[in-house]
């Protein structure tokens, strides 16, 4: 058995919330609530949610760019939060992250030679001819040219933004890469470029991928496993294939039915079904506790539900699921299109 290029092992991530009454205690959110998961070397794990649902804390923590509560993330065995700033800052190079957002993640008062070349700081000094074989490696690695390196941002296209997000995550020549919703801001015909450009790369480079997204189709595009998170926590796990032709979740198969599909014979009777389940406060303070976070949007919800919390646990060889009534619900088949 091979040793996870990444593992996160029971993660915890409070946010402290401005306080509701002048002499109280101020609320806290449970952003992420006992999250563990890990990904093996030249693998991709896409993590799945709606908004508020803590996919981009759990991004945010395997990056290392906050501290966790409780819990651990090891990159090769090694605890980057126990690490020394120095430290950190050198480990850099194994990891990078792509952003949302091409427009704001990238300074548009620097060239394209700058801001590719910036991660490079984080090694330690790289001498001048190696800096400029590393920086035409990552142009060309996206289909950049040479003669871009003198432009600025506002000269190239939201999909070419992107493109050079991803040259500078790759300029370290990193082992890990973290997509937070990395074309969710792009037109639906750059979409599928970026995309077959991640999974080339990978397929090229050996790169490991953690990928966020709200987009099932995205991830069942991309990725080998994918886990759904709900309220904090990991709700199902599994093979794409699997857990989106017949998802064991009461969650998962909501998220399913709000995707949009043109030829579904029982698509209104599905989304009638759906909506069923009542709508979330995603903005709601979390404090935890026990029961199902699902519980109160759940059509299946015992009374059990609300006082067990359910943990993740093997249903199939496929699959991992956090439900009391996995095996007992009905499974409408359902597939990403």
């Amino acid at each position: 058995m091979s040793v996870p290029l990444l593992a996160i092992r029971d993660l915890v991530r409070r946010y402290r919330l401005p306080r509701t009454r002048l002499f109280g205690p101020p609320p806290e959110l449970l952003a992420v609530d006992g999250v563990s998961l890990s990904i093996d070397p030249g693998r991709s794990l896409g993590v799945v949610g709606e908004s508020g649902s803590g996919k981009s804390t759990l991004a945010r923590a395997a990056m290392a760019l906050e501290a966790p509560d409780a819990g651990t993330v090891e990159l090769l065995g090694q605890d980057l939060n126990a690490l020394a700033p120095d430290a950190l800052r050198r480990a850099r190079r194994d990891f990078q992250m792509v952003f949302q957002d091409p427009y704001g993640s990238l300074d548009p008062r620097q060239t394209v030679e700058r801001i590719v070349a910036e991660p490079l700081s984080a090694i330690g000094h790289v001498a001048a001819a190696e800096r400029r074989e590393r920086i035409g490696e990552a142009l060309a690695s996206v289909g950049l040219r040479a003669g871009d390196l003198g432009k600025f941002p506002h000269e190239f296209s939201g999909g070419q933004r992107q493109r050079i997000a991803i040259a500078r995550a790759l300029i370290t020549r990193p082992k890990l890469i973290v997509a937070d919703e990395p074309v969710s801001a792009l037109d639906v015909s750059v979409q599928a470029q970026v995309l077959n450009l991640l999974r080339d790369l990978q397929t090229r480079l050996g790169l490991t991928y953690l990928l966020i997204s709200h987009d099932l189709a995205v991830v069942d595009h991309v990725c080998d496993r994918v886990a759904v998170m709900y309220a904090g926590r990991i709700v199902e796990e599994g093979d794409p294939r699997t857990l989106f032709a017949a998802a064991a979740h009461p969650y998962t198969r909501a998220l399913l039915d709000a995707v949009p599909r043109a030829d579904d014979p029982d698509r209104r009777r599905r989304r009638r079904a759906a909506a069923q389940v009542a709508p979330a406060d995603a903005a709601a303070p979390r404090a935890g506790g026990p029961g199902c976070a699902f519980a109160a949007r759940c059509p299946h919800a015992l009374p059990r539900c609300r006082e067990e919390t359910p943990v993740l646990r093997p249903l199939d060889a496929d699959r991992q699921v956090a439900c009391h009534r996995a095996e007992e619900v009905v499974v409408l088949p359902a597939a990403v299109q």
